[in-house]
């Protein structure tokens, strides 16, 4: 037998010595393990474990059986470049999976190279990252996802590490610094130009969410790039696995247009107060003398019926007018409920009448048809009889309203139990569910038809509500919509306060406890003079003044023992008469009262702020009148802030 050279056979041992390390390599390893001849257009072998299909015998099909077509390329000039530099094949590609699915697979092979320095073959072996490529491809996408939120979202986002130091600014933040990426992330506050009280301010912020772990939200302003502007923003604490603070994390919202507008609304408020309170005062004005005028003929006490029922009427009307300009002044301390009750013991039905004797000149100018149903006379509540008035001629004055001419209304008092149920229905225009929902808001108003002309503020359902509820009683409404009339329902306790007794006065009213020296102040000559007629028929000598200088000249001659005093008069106003009056030694006891048509809280306070012991509101209560004429300043130690304290209206 002929023997082999001695190249071949050591050509076989090394080969036999290569399957050994290749079999011990597959034994030790958990990867696909691989053999590639040397110019790799055959696959030796390879051991798939379970990943990839197994190859025992040689095959030159390889790529197209394992590679993913869209990668084969790039494998191919992986190969080449490994093959030509003599040099490790390291690639991560896509791989078609034993079950046919697609994965990824980490690569790597070495070449084993003979004493000649050939590469006779190449091991390799490769790992099933196809878990972490998804799970990489899928945070890539989130992290892409997330950077186009914060990129395009009007907010500001950002990031501290624990050192104050922002480690991420999204590109809304980076223009509004006028800074790169690079020359703001690292940095604190203080390097970005921020003013030194606001850095330190969220350096403590950025410390009190690391102790607490809650979050901190705040407003400041702030001068970039967009100039002057006023932000909103929110700290977070961003917790590691352990729970631990391992960052603060922030929103900031630019709220300068919301600030502006709320800005603009606190001066439409005001503006809105400021007229309310000039147009009360300009209707408190003439309303004062119309009041004296009526208490002057109740003094005169008429003999004439008519005459009497005239001046009742007139009376009536005038204290539901003085109560709508005292509203209109309060529409937000009617919405709040803040609405002063004179409770007292009040028989139901004379409620009742007073409502409909105001009501049943208008019903009876449409040809309306008026059926009540009063409660008996021995039926009492506790309240505010002329509240209570109010809320059933607004009803009724409702009714009226959008009922058609020939239309019907009804007025019914009925007690279940402790309560009493006082229902005014008509057979009117109806109301809409959805009106039904809001009715009893401030300034909404039934949408009438064409041919029903109404007026009004759309504000008495919603002060009749309010009222019926500070009496503890409910007001609902009830209508099956548009042409089906309507009936609104006012429920009331029977006993919901307990009563006040009151001592009659000693003296009817008009009559004061002594006479008193009055001086009347006022540029409104009819409101002084009315007012100085009824002060003279109750006893007391009276001047009259009607400006500011003249009442610093009747005080001087007149010496009286109390000046009523209006505030409102050109030139020299009430305000520095007062001021006048109390820095003369000879004048500073003079007991003053300012009588005025300005009466909101901040008029109160600087008439008291002046020298004014009490304040009363045009046109005024002639009991209230009463009241004060027994006011006599005593001294320095009775202070005037004390007198101020009980004051009228």
């Amino acid at each position: 037998m002929k023997e082999q050279p001695r190249s071949d056979l050591n050509t076989l041992q090394a080969l036999r010595e290569s399957e050994q390390r290749f079999r011990a390599l597959v034994t030790a390893s958990s990867d696909v393990v691989y053999r590639m001849s040397a110019d790799w257009s055959e696959m030796r072998h390879l051991n798939g474990r379970e990943f990839i299909a197994d190859t025992h015998e040689p095959n030159r099909n390889w790529m197209e059986r394992y590679i993913h077509p869209a990668d084969r390329a790039l494998v191919q000039v992986a190969i080449e470049k490994a093959i030509r530099q003599r040099r490790v094949f390291d690639l991560e590609h896509r791989v078609i999976l034993a079950d046919g699915s697609l994965g990824w697979t980490h690569s790597r092979a070495v070449p084993m190279i003979d004493d000649a320095g050939a590469i006779t073959e190449w091991i390799g072996m490769a790992s099933n990252v196809t878990d972490r490529k998804l799970a990489a491809d899928a945070f890539a996408q989130q992290r892409r996802l997330y950077e186009a939120i914060l990129t395009n979202t009007p907010d500001l986002a950002y990031i501290w590490d624990l050192d104050h130091r922002f480690i991420y600014a999204n590109e809304g933040l980076l223009k509004m610094w006028g800074k790169s990426w690079a020359e703001a992330i690292g940095k604190n506050c203080l390097e970005l130009g921020y003013e030194p009280w606001h850095a330190e301010m969220h350096g403590r912020e950025i410390e009190q969410v690391k102790a607490t772990k809650l979050p901190v939200r705040g407003e400041v302003p702030f001068t970039g790039t967009y100039g002057r502007r006023h932000y909103d923003y929110l700290l977070v604490p961003v917790t590691g696995e352990d729970g631990e603070v391992i960052a603060v994390a922030g929103t900031t919202r630019d709220v300068t247009e919301r600030k502006q507008l709320e800005s603009s609304l606190v001066e439409a408020d005001r503006r809105k107060d400021e007229f309310l309170a000039t147009l009360a005062h300009e209707l408190r004005n003439p309303l004062a003398p119309i009041r004296n005028a009526v208490h002057l003929i109740k003094m005169r006490d008429p003999q004439d019926e008519t005459v009497r029922r005239a001046r009742d009427l007139i009376d009536r009307q005038l204290q539901h007018l003085i109560r709508l300009v005292d509203d209109l002044l309060e529409v937000s301390r009617i919405t709040h409920g803040q609405v002063n009750l004179r409770v007292e013991k009040i028989r139901l039905r004379d409620v009742l009448d007073d409502a409909l004797e105001v009501v049943r000149p208008s019903a009876m100018a449409r040809h309306h048809r008026l059926c009540f149903e009063l409660p008996p006379p021995d039926l009492f509540l506790t309240g505010d009889s002329t509240r209570l008035s109010q809320v059933f001629q607004n009803l009724l004055d409702n009714a009226v309203k959008y009922t058609p001419e020939g239309g019907e209304i009804s007025l019914t008092a009925q007690r279940h139990g402790d309560e009493v149920a006082v229902t005014v229905r008509d057979n009117g225009i109806g109301i809409s569910p959805e009106v039904q929902a809001r009715i009893f808001e401030l300034f909404t108003r039934v949408h009438p038809s064409d041919h029903i002309k109404t007026s009004g503020l759309g504000i008495g359902l919603a002060l009749a509500r309010q009222l019926v509820k500070l009496h503890a009683g409910r007001l609902e409404v009830r209508s099956a919509g548009a042409g089906s009339g309507s009936e609104f329902v006012a429920t009331l306790p029977l006993d919901a306060f307990p009563v006040v007794e009151t001592s009659e006065p000693s003296q009817p009213a008009g009559t004061v406890v002594q006479k008193q020296r009055v001086l009347v102040v006022d540029d409104n000559r009819d409101a002084a003079e009315s007012l100085a007629m009824i002060l003279s028929l109750s006893g007391c000598e009276v001047a009259v003044a009607f400006n500011g200088l003249q009442a610093l000249e009747q005080i001087r001659i007149f010496r009286p023992d109390i000046a009523l005093m209006d505030i409102g008069m050109p030139g020299m106003d009430g305000y520095e008469v007062a001021q006048r009056i109390r820095a003369e030694p000879s004048t500073r006891d003079l007991a003053l009262v300012a009588l005025t048509g300005w009466g909101q809280a901040d008029d109160k306070d600087r008439a008291a702020s002046v020298g004014f012991d009490r304040h009363l509101t045009k046109p005024v209560d002639p009991a209230e009148l009463d009241a004060v004429l027994t006011l006599k300043r005593k001294g320095s130690e009775q202070k005037g802030s004390e007198l101020f304290s009980v004051s009228g209206k």
